[in-house]
Parts: C-alpha cells; sequence; structure tokens
C-alpha cells in the first residue's frame, strides 16, 4: 500500500448521525433480501462451548459464527 500511494481512513459508527445509520440498516436489509448480499454463516456453536467459538474467529474464518443459547 504505501508505494500505491494509498490512504485507509477508518470510520467508526460513532462518526455518522442516527439517520446515516438508520439508513445504511435499510439499504443494507434490501441488498439483502434482493440476493445483492450474502453472509456464510456455520452451525451455530453450543454456548457451553463458546471457547472454540473464539477459536473459530482467531483463525480467521470468513463465516460468521453464531452461538446457540439455549432456552
Amino acid at each position: 500500500m504505501l508505494f500505491d500511494n494509498i490512504t485507509i481512513r477508518l470510520l467508526g459508527s460513532d462518526d455518522f448521525p442516527a439517520e446515516a445509520k438508520q439508513q445504511a440498516a435499510t439499504d443494507l436489509t434490501a441488498a439483502a433480501a434482493d440476493g445483492a448480499l450474502s453472509i456464510t454463516i456455520d452451525e451455530p456453536v453450543p454456548l457451553d462451548q463458546a471457547a472454540r467459538a473464539h477459536d473459530l474467529v482467531d483463525r480467521g474464518t470468513r463465516s460468521r459464527i453464531l452461538l446457540a443459547v439455549p432456552d
């Protein structure tokens, strides 16, 4: 990146007004409903195996990891 003269600017949700965040949520929801956005989700990990879920994330999985919380 240094040799290509690339600048990365990181923004957090605090940097945007509530209206912009609401619009982003609406747009992302619509894109997902239209099939333009896909998110890979692995099988839920039982809550009592939360440490294993952390290990999956630490290993750099590209899927989303969900914890299954019992009723």
